[in-house]
């Protein structure tokens, strides 16, 4: 999977609109989730769940993957 350059990578806070109908991940624990334009971007529901040992309030992050899958 091909990922922008690291300098062009934007994060979006939990809360924040997303700017771009995608893909993007939840960057404390990699989960993939289909987003579209206007809609706010959610806690990670696999951070909060079974998975808690990545659930750090604060760190609640989202990138825009971008590239050939």
């Amino acid at each position: 999977m091909d990922y922008t350059d690291e300098s062009e990578i934007e994060t979006f806070k939990v809360g924040s609109t997303v700017p771009t109908d995608g893909f993007y991940i939840c960057v404390p624990c990699g989960s993939k989730k289909y987003l579209k334009t206007g809609e706010r971007f959610s806690s990670c529901l696999t951070c909060m769940g079974k998975e808690k040992r990545f659930f750090r309030r604060g760190l609640e992050l989202w990138e825009r993957i971008t590239g050939s899958k």
